[in-house]
């Protein structure tokens, strides 16, 4: 059984746009100066209360939850629907559904696979829904409102200790560090993509097992 957990914002979708959008939005009402496309590109992938701290530089949780309270009624409104499927994606989901199967006895190299994401439950799950995504997997793992669930490391051991997947043939692809971060945390295999907000640089400074420029080259790794 080979069992794959996707990274969501810059691995599946490119939701930069939207979320861009509602961070400018957020520092606007509260007063902040504008913000540069190098410090919104940072923003893209991390937990959003992380995110936050750093673009208003403190450590007050009650700025930080107003910042993401106005980010969260902005993002929902208007912000969530602008988003596009990464070229490649479809067809590489759809690759790897024919070897989706419940029964091992049915194929004999399986495939589950899985969201792991820091975007919040209920956002996820509409994004996957709306986009058409939601045939492809089996489970969406998300963070909860108030900030829970949403490192990836601690996330991702939680749930290989409750479902019992063998860690020899699990993998996590995402576009960010903390993705590669958190299979390395936890003795699965890792593949870093080059198509989402991660740069080269924080990439290969990540020590990923694999690295992919194109989502077709995923299948071969996999030895499906």
């Amino acid at each position: 059984m080979t069992t794959l957990f996707f990274d969501l914002d810059g691995t599946l979708l490119d939701t930069q746009a939207g979320i861009a959008g509602s961070i400018r939005h957020a520092l606007s009402e509260l007063g902040h100066p504008g913000v540069s496309e190098e410090q919104l590109k940072r923003c893209f992938g991390p937990p959003l209360r992380h995110s936050f701290a750093q673009l208003l530089d403190t450590d007050k949780q009650a700025l930080i939850i107003q910042a993401v309270t106005l980010f969260r009624q902005h993002y929902l409104n208007h912000g969530i629907s602008t988003y596009e499927v990464y070229p490649g994606i479809i067809d590489l989901l759809e690759q790897l559904c024919q070897n989706q199967t419940r029964s091992p006895i049915q194929n004999s190299n399986p495939v589950t696979m899985h969201i792991l994401t820091a975007k919040p439950q209920k956002q996820a799950e509409w994004l996957i829904t709306h986009s058409g995504l939601e045939v492809f997997f089996d489970s969406v793992y998300g963070s909860e409102d108030n900030g829970i669930k949403s490192n990836k490391s601690s996330h991702l051991a939680m749930l290989l200790n409750e479902t019992d997947i063998p860690k020899a043939n699990c993998w996590m692809v995402g576009d960010r560090d903390s993705d590669i971060f958190a299979a390395k945390d936890n003795d699965i295999a890792s593949v870093a993509v080059h198509w989402g907000y991660g740069d080269r640089q924080e990439l290969y400074q990540s020590d990923s097992d694999h690295h992919i420029t194109i989502p077709q080259q995923l299948l071969p790794l996999l030895s499906l």
